[in-house]
């Protein structure tokens, strides 16, 4: 990042001066970009992405914020310190290097911000990045992600992800370069910055933590479903219906039925995609023989194996590897 980009980071805006000054929040602002409803201030997608440019600030130190809410999606980026934030009534602490990504109808206030705890707002167009594009974007990874991201594309439920990427070099520099285009403001900065943004979420799915959050009224069922999407992605090659219930404690009928209704899959279809997109890893990646391969992901009938990978892939293992 170009130091004079940095250093504005770092510096003293007007609104900071004066909430440092008064010891009290300053709307940073203008009254045409929300509007206020039942005490709750709601910000405007029509002010926020105006001329369908990517709209980034920095947020304001030295007050706490009030709660607010959206009418799109937002990008939170703790780029030094920590941000601490009440989301849907969650105290959440996100630490530097993280991401907070909220929901359109989620609320959250933020509490006051110290001279390190620098926090990036990062708002984008719909056609910019979507919860559905999202999911399309990891069609054929994590079948965990899919699930999240087709159940946020349903508007205001008010969920939200915590990304836990900040040990993650490449999210890192990608945000820098984003947060440094905007600042300095070459020509086609806003053209630059939109193709950063596949990048950075294929970066955050593929190889990133995750926390998911959603209202209390259906955190039951949906924790099920997280934790057995959970198990399938790291037991995939051990695991089957009966050993996941017994893992997770559940009712192995039970267990069936939840992950058939809130997925529209069967647990053998998911575990099935859980074993082939490893099973396409290891022969684009590895000389591991095809047997070696078959073994490795759990399987040992090797013609039921080459008959699930080409119904998933459209060629046999080895027409593939060539």
């Amino acid at each position: 990042m170009h130091k004079i980009v940095e250093d504005y980071l770092h510096h003293h805006n007007q609104v900071e001066k004066a909430q440092l000054n008064k010891k009290k929040f300053i709307m940073d602002i203008p009254t045409k970009s929300f509007q206020t409803s039942e005490n709750n201030i709601v910000l405007l997608k029509e002010y926020f992405l105006k001329n369908n440019s990517i709209y980034i600030s920095k947020h304001p130190r030295f007050a706490p914020y009030p709660e607010h809410s959206h009418h799109f999606l937002e990008l939170n980026y703790v780029y030094s310190g920590k941000s601490v934030q009440y989301i849907n009534g969650n105290c959440e602490v996100i630490q530097q290097g993280e991401i907070l990504l909220l929901d359109r109808g989620s609320s959250h206030s933020l509490s006051e911000h110290g001279e390190n705890d620098i926090l990036i707002n990062i708002i984008f167009p719909n056609d910019k990045v979507d919860i559905d594009w999202l999911s399309s974007l990891n069609e054929k990874n994590s079948v965990l992600f899919n699930f999240l991201a087709q159940t946020i594309a349903t508007r205001s439920r008010k969920e939200y992800l915590i990304f836990r990427c900040s040990e993650n070099q490449h999210v890192q520099m990608i945000l820098d370069q984003i947060i440094d285009k905007h600042f300095s403001e070459p020509v086609f900065a806003n053209e630059i910055i939109s193709l950063y943004i596949p990048i950075l979420f294929t970066e955050l799915i593929g190889n990133c933590q995750y926390d998911f959050y959603q209202e209390k009224k259906d955190k039951t069922n949906h924790q099920v479903i997280i934790d057995t999407l959970k198990l399938i992605e790291s037991d995939y090659a051990i695991l089957s219906l009966e050993s996941a219930a017994k893992k997770l404690g559940y009712n192995k009928n039970y267990l069936s039925n939840i992950v058939k209704k809130k997925t529209n899959q069967t647990f053998s279809e998911l575990l099935a995609k859980q074993r082939m997109k490893q099973a396409k890893f290891l022969i684009e990646n590895s000389s591991l023989s095809i047997s070696a391969i078959i073994e490795i992901i759990g399987l040992k009938n090797r013609s039921h194996f080459y008959q699930q990978f080409k119904t998933t892939y459209g060629v046999l293992p080895n027409t593939f590897r060539e």
